[in-house]
């Protein structure tokens, strides 16, 4: 588990591959391996752009699409939901919803979508994203 100002992250893995990540809550999840939790730690620091893992990620076909939108999005960078919803020919609500069953935030960088005229929602809180986007600001 890591902590940080906003209270714990958590992460869970099954066979060497992260299956989730949880923002703000102590969820008991096992042994980690030390170079994830690193990874974690250094992104946090501000000294690491992208997570590298190995992670299993699970969802619909759609989600999965949008989820791999939002990978592409730079560290330190923003995309609207209308953006990413463009690209994929779908709406911008479908991809706030897919966004919200997001289960690897951090690798999957949902805080960097943001809304046309505001910061949007994000499943952890908006406290959470601000913090995140902050420090790819580099003032965490």
């Amino acid at each position: 588990m890591i902590f940080t100002p906003l209270g714990p992250i958590s992460v869970l893995v099954e066979d060497g591959k992260v299956v989730r990540i949880e923002l703000g809550r102590n969820v008991r999840t096992g042994d980690v391996p030390q170079g994830i939790l690193r990874q974690i730690e250094e992104y946090l620091a501000g000294l690491r752009k992208e997570l590298d893992f190995e992670a299993q990620i699970v969802g619909t076909c759609f989600q999965k699409r949008v989820w791999e939108e939002v990978r592409k999005i730079p560290y330190g960078e923003v995309r609207t939901y209308g953006e990413i919803a463009k690209k994929l020919g779908t709406s911008p609500r479908a991809v706030g919803r897919a966004l919200a069953e997001n289960p690897l935030p951090l690798y999957i960088p949902c805080h960097r979508v943001v809304a046309k005229n505001k910061l949007g929602g994000f499943s952890a809180g908006l406290e959470w994203k601000e913090y995140l986007l902050r420090i790819e600001r580099g003032g965490a």
